[in-house]
């Protein structure tokens, strides 16, 4: 679940969303949302599926996500 964590950030970076923005589609606080992002808090299933919906992608694609298989490059070793 660890990645898990480590992609919604990614995700959210890539797609130049705002913590705030998602926190507030979320229903929840700033500072509530960054607790997701740092693995602090346990996910649901339910904030999953919201999460995924917000990013416009599956929960499979937001758990599996690999920014390595986004680009096809190696390269991308240097981006993250």
């Amino acid at each position: 679940m660890e990645n898990t964590y480590e992609n919604i950030k990614k995700i959210r970076e890539i797609k130049n969303l705002t913590r705030d923005y998602v926190a507030a589609e979320l229903n929840m606080s700033t500072s509530g949302y960054g607790k997701i992002e740092r693995g602090e808090i346990d996910l649901t299933i339910s904030k999953l599926y919201k999460i995924a919906l917000i990013f416009g992608i599956s929960v499979m694609d937001l758990i599996s996500f690999d920014v390595k298989k986004l680009f096809n490059d190696r390269t991308v070793d240097v981006l993250i």
